[in-house]
């Protein structure tokens, strides 16, 4: 009689098919998670060439680039019961976000604080904008860190609106609303100095340093390294202060803008008190190795996250002087 032997896997035969498959899947996954990264890295600087594009055709339409936000500066007021509209507002119409623009009518008559208490309004300004966000971010759609004043003095009653990762280039050191006269500056100024009762804008022509050499809008992630950086918002701030004299991380134009006195990726947060380090008010994103950034001249580009910078003091790195539009030094490699 003649013996038939199974077909079919012995356990260790078994073992070793799956010991295999497992190491496979190891060595196949850093490459899939990696191109899954590259290609959101692509969509995120899609996301900023489209702003500044939409930058340009404001500048183009007004004259200037949109300031950092606008009313509260011009009028003044409480901080714990007024809100600014900021630039990104403004250019909502140039990234084919018209009807959102005129459904809010900024300033016409509403400001930001009565905005937040419009239920119409109030809708637009909690719908997220895709072109705002990064996709390797991990932020929620609505900002409860920075959250928007409805007039009623009662910061509890505060309202969460809709998240931004990018933010614009105030100043390479401390956020703060200093004049286009200063030795340096950002393309985003404050709008209005309450000091010199004077109306500030850049204009291309200001940035002197030339389009190819200025940093315009940057990146800002929601969590870094376990610190809440908070990211930044879309249509507006609460409250008018800036970091360079208030030392206020959660309300004023860090919502808005971002500076360079802090390292790209930074993630130092207050713990017994703020200083002008806090990672808070500078550039970030969970893109391995630094933050993107669009220049004046609508390009993007990547900046390390070990870029030549420091803290303070005058204009003399790398850093410093991309994020500066009228310094007057030359750059160099980056």
């Amino acid at each position: 009689m003649i013996a038939y032997r199974k077909k079919g896997f012995t356990l260790v035969e078994l073992l070793v098919v799956i010991a295999i498959i497992g190491v496979l899947i190891a060595l196949l996954l850093p490459a899939v998670q990696q191109a899954r990264e590259a290609a959101r890295r692509m969509q995120c600087t899609n996301h900023l060439k489209q702003l500044a594009l939409a930058l340009h055709n404001y500048h183009d339409t007004y004259g200037a680039f949109p300031a950092i936000s606008y009313d509260h500066e011009v009028n003044g007021g409480d901080e714990t019961r007024h809100a600014s509209w900021s630039w990104g507002t403004m250019i909502l119409p140039q990234i084919e976000q018209s009807p959102a623009y005129d459904t809010l009518s900024p300033s016409s008559p509403d400001r930001l604080h009565q905005a937040v208490n419009n239920p119409t309004k109030l809708a637009v300004l909690q719908t997220p904008i895709t072109t705002w966000r990064c996709p390797s971010d991990v932020g929620p759609t609505l900002n409860s860190h920075l959250t928007i004043n409805n007039g009623s003095g009662d910061q509890t009653q505060d309202v969460q609106i809709a998240t931004a990762n990018y933010l614009g280039v105030n100043h390479s050191g401390d956020i703060g609303r200093s004049t286009k006269n200063a030795a340096v500056n950002g393309i985003f100024v404050a709008g209005t100095n309450v000091e010199q009762n004077k109306r500030m804008v850049c204009r291309l022509r200001d940035v002197l340093d030339g389009t190819s050499n200025t940093a315009m809008v940057g990146e800002r992630a929601w969590m870094l390294g376990g610190a809440e950086l908070g990211a930044g918002l879309i249509y507006g701030h609460t409250g008018n202060e800036d970091i360079e004299r208030s030392h206020n991380y959660l309300d004023g134009f860090i919502a808005v803008v971002g500076a360079g006195k802090t390292h790209i990726n930074m993630n130092d947060i207050c713990g017994t008190g703020c200083d002008d380090r806090d990672g808070r008010q500078g550039f970030s994103s969970l893109h391995p190795g630094g933050a993107q950034f669009a220049f004046a001249d609508g390009s993007v580009h990547f900046l390390s996250e070990n870029i030549d910078d420091d803290f303070g003091g005058p204009v003399d790195t790398t850093y410093e002087r991309i994020l500066s539009c009228n310094d007057g030094q030359v750059i160099g490699n980056y």
